[in-house]
């Protein structure tokens, strides 16, 4: 067992300091609340760190089960004038996202894949031009450069395509950690 000490009145600062040392986040307390073992409770939260990545969509897989439009985006990021794959966002879009940017997909769809180099997929993907910029939060990224939980934010429509480069504002969390 390890024991943390509390931080009082200073959860901000504590919060940033985790941010900086890449920590995946920080647990607010009421502090007279005690621990229940085995329960989720409104007095103990668990609050993540996120990091915000702007990303070129790339391509999209078909919905599965109830889900509509589309089930997920293939994202990347430009390096120079070659756009890498950084993974697939299937989280946070609501039905009206969905929707609405599969309106958009639609008159942007290729035959051939768009990134330097075609990733390795589980599911088919449907290229498109990559023009549309999202962004996406993450919690790191794993050793090979790809998001980790990512969830979907919002289109980015004053970005341009070659405007979404990797930002590292936070190193990414090493595998496991």
């Amino acid at each position: 067992i390890r024991f943390s000490d509390h931080v009082w009145k200073e959860g901000i600062l504590f919060y940033g300091a985790a941010r900086e040392k890449g920590l995946e986040g920080v647990v607010a307390k009421h502090s007279r609340s005690v621990y229940e073992a085995g329960r989720r409770s409104r007095q103990w939260l668990k609050v993540k760190i996120l990091i915000s990545q702007e990303a070129v969509i790339a391509g999209f897989t078909e919905p599965s089960g109830a889900r509509k439009h589309f089930g997920a985006l293939s994202l990347g990021v430009y390096e120079g004038d070659k756009l890498r794959y950084i993974g697939h966002v299937g989280a946070g879009f609501s039905a009206g996202d969905l929707k609405d940017i599969r309106k958009k997909l639609d008159p942007l769809i290729r035959r051939d894949c768009p990134f330097s180099e075609e990733p390795a997929t589980r599911l088919p993907v449907t290229w498109v031009r990559p023009e549309l910029v999202c962004e996406v939060a993450l919690s790191g990224w794993t050793r090979d450069g790809v998001m980790r939980h990512p969830v979907f934010r919002g289109l980015r429509e004053d970005k341009a395509a070659s405007e979404a480069v990797l930002e590292m504002a936070v190193s990414p969390r090493k595998e496991g950690a």
